[in-house]
């Protein structure tokens, strides 16, 4: 079960207190990690995780960085005091540690593990042992006990792990009640919101002034501030059929250019004639993964590429028809490159009812750039998902693959954010052993209808 510390890292991605400033070495409770960003579970793109504190002016890097988001960010430890510094070991190469308002966290570089430093052990609170007290837990090791709103959030955010042992029994201190474990000390807040009346004290900022030659005086000058590092979030996985789907007939056309709607109305009206019921691709891939059905003589019609004349040819025919059909889309090309549509005109489609869904951010080969560059084409497959959802809204994370080009990695790529995926050529029968490389075939309005229907 996730930890409350984990919890909060994963919803709230550590994000700074807005606006807050205090003292270094004011005490009390902190707030929580400020407007947490309120990302959906499904949310793909990139993630800002700032490295610069400006409350305190001081930098968080590397792998104290990485466990200070997972462990809970400010919510946990409070902002940084000091640089990172390094720190000799008599016997062994030593730490990179750093103090924070309620931390202080230790780097071991022969085991390449983060652990917190003994606060409350450094502070000198540490208690005689006393006997088991009924209705608490009781610590053998250190001989004390810790119950009731105490105990719960031990539990909670790691237990002794995290927080160490406790060295006391709960005590009033300034009027507060208080138990001092070896790595912090709780703080009961009762007038605090519900959940967050028990907070973790202040140790780092108490440890400067008690003991300031715990750290050298070069580790508290402010410090230039380093940039945000960019990561991606992804969403989970999509999870697979639901049942198991016998092979379907159901041909995809794809098309480029739509030079006139003349022509594109006159297949239509032939397809309908012959018996085919137009379909969105989504369709297909819904009952290919068993969460949907197709009617008889399913076809869908699917566009390529963004362009302009997909938007003044095709889309009226579409709607005068009342076809449906999808659009996979170049993100990059989008309002930049002239001959292709704008957002705002995408946006419109996608609000009158049609699919629109990724192309790819720039349209290369996949698998000659995943060959080269492994990284580039992950960016290409996901960063177009994330730029078009931030522009447009959750789309039904369908892709096709551009030039019609793929291979097992880049079906890897694809198949961890999207849902289906388009290929080209094969024929009519679609399968759900092809789910990330379904079939399509060429079609452009200046084709006969009829063979365009014998092709199906």
């Amino acid at each position: 079960m996730p930890t409350r510390r984990r919890l909060l890292a994963g919803a709230a991605l550590a994000t700074l207190a807005a606006g807050y400033s205090r003292p270094a070495g004011a005490s009390g409770p902190l707030p929580a990690n400020g407007p947490v960003a309120s990302l959906p579970p499904d949310f793909i793109g990139y993630v800002d995780y700032p490295r610069y504190f400006p409350e305190t002016g001081h930098n968080v890097d590397g792998e104290l960085l990485r466990y200070f988001y997972a462990e809970g960010g400010i919510e946990a430890f409070g902002y940084p005091l000091t640089e990172e510094f390094w720190e000799p070991g008599p016997t062994e190469a030593g730490d990179m540690v750093q103090l924070f308002q309620r931390a202080f966290l230790s780097y071991d570089v022969d085991s390449r593990t983060v652990q917190r430093r003994a606060l409350g052990e450094l502070l000198d609170r540490t208690q005689p042992a006393v006997e088991p007290a009924p209705g608490q837990r009781y610590f053998p090791e250190t001989g004390h006990n810790l119950g009731n709103d105490f105990l719960r959030y031990y539990v909670q955010a790691g237990g002794t792990p995290v927080l160490g042992l406790p060295i006391s029994e709960e005590v009033d201190e300034g009027g507060r009640a208080v138990q001092w474990l070896q790595n912090t000390r709780l703080e009961w807040w009762p007038d605090a919101a519900p959940g967050r009346r028990v907070q973790e004290g202040l140790l780092g900022s108490e440890l400067l002034e008690q003991a300031p030659d715990e750290v050298p005086g070069e580790a508290l000058l402010p410090a230039a501030a380093r940039p945000p590092l960019r990561e991606w979030r992804l969403p989970p996985a999509p999870a697979g059929p639901l049942r198991r789907v016998a092979p379907l007939q159901a041909p995809v056309l794809y098309y480029h250019q739509v030079p006139s709607q003349g022509q594109l109305r006159a297949q239509i009206q032939a397809f309908r004639a012959a018996g085919r019921t137009l379909v969105s691709f989504g369709q297909i891939v819904d009952a290919l993964r068993g969460e949907g059905t197709l009617p008889p003589g399913a076809l869908a019609l699917t566009f390529d590429d963004g362009w302009l004349t997909q938007y003044t040819n095709a889309l009226p025919v579409l709607r005068g028809e009342g076809a449906p059909a999808t659009f996979f889309v170049i993100t990059r090309f989008l309002s930049t490159i002239p001959g292709y549509m704008t957002w705002d005109q995408v946006r419109a489609m996608k609000e009158q009812g049609f699919e629109v869904e990724c192309h790819s951010h720039n349209h290369p080969s996949l698998d000659l750039l995943r060959a080269r560059d492994p990284g580039a084409a992950q960016s290409e497959i996901w960063e177009s998902l994330a730029l078009l959802e931030e522009r447009l809204g959750r789309s039904k994370r369908l892709f096709a693959y551009p030039n019609g080009r793929w291979d097992a990695p880049v079906a890897a790529l694809v198949a961890r954010v999207y849902r289906g995926a388009a290929a080209t050529g094969g024929g009519a029968v679609q399968s759900q052993e092809r789910l990330y490389s379904l079939n399509r075939i060429k079609a452009e309005p200046s084709y006969p209808p009829e063979q365009l229907i014998a092709q199906l």
